[in-house]
């Protein structure tokens, strides 16, 4: 079957439509007065710390947030105004659902979007942005599409950062029983889960539109090695 863009899309939101749905229900691993509850949200220290440092920008948006854990760092680390979106519903119920709980409505805009959602947006809008595991689980062709936008819609001063996985050579799919097609997607049961690339390779996609002033590398609960990726970017300035 050709390989089809749309279709590999509306298979992903449905996806994760039903992995956040299930997740609305049960909420009671959350305690918004527990020590460290906003630090407990993040997946890992860098992840925390990056959307705690997004808390001094004035308008700041979260991009593929599913439970909205980074807009909910980013609102109780001073931001005031931060757009949370997603493709999935399910998602935007879950986010609804956690920033209810932390009674941060007033703070944090959810809502679900098409895929064509950026190109609405002002320029220059929001001066932080964080987007945490999407880039690299969508089709490549909109992975660059939202980098693209992304330098459109931030301002000049703004702070980006994006949450990648990590690489998985051809060959060490291959040994896992985990083929690659197209020499670096993963489908797992015919959904997309992954878009391998090197760290190189990312950069070069950052390149026209940002310079990276970091990346650093984390793992989530569980791992053993620290081999996932945290970009923080900066637009370039004009010549």
């Amino acid at each position: 079957m050709p390989y089809s863009v749309s279709a590999d899309e509306q298979t992903l939101i449905g996806f994760w439509d039903q992995t956040f749905s299930s997740q609305v229900k049960d909420q009671s691993s959350i305690d918004p007065k527990a020590p460290d509850s906003d630090r407990n949200l993040a997946p890992s220290d860098q992840l925390f710390q990056a959307a705690a440092s997004l808390g001094r920008k004035k308008k700041v948006l979260d991009y593929g947030c599913g439970r909205a854990w980074a807009a909910l760092i980013a609102t109780r680390n001073g931001c005031m105004d931060v757009t949370a979106v997603d493709p999935a519903g399910g998602a935007i119920d879950a986010a609804r659902s956690v920033i209810a709980l932390y009674g941060v409505e007033q703070q944090v805009n959810a809502f679900q979007i098409s895929s064509d959602w950026l190109h609405t947006v002002p320029d220059g809008t929001y001066d932080g942005l964080i987007c945490s595991n999407v880039l690299d689980v969508i089709p490549p062709e909109r992975a660059q599409e939202i980098i693209r936008q992304s330098a459109r819609i931030v301002t000049e001063d703004a702070d980006l950062f994006f949450g990648l996985n990590y690489y998985l050579s051809p060959e060490t799919a291959a040994s896992k029983g985990m083929p690659l097609s197209e020499g670096n997607r993963l489908y797992l049961d015919g959904v997309l889960r992954l878009v391998s690339r090197t760290d190189a390779e990312w950069t070069s996609l950052f390149a026209p539109w940002f310079t990276v002033e970091t990346l650093e590398y984390f793992a989530w609960p569980g791992e053993k090695e620290a081999r996932r990726r945290l970009f923080h970017l900066r637009k370039k300035q004009p010549a």
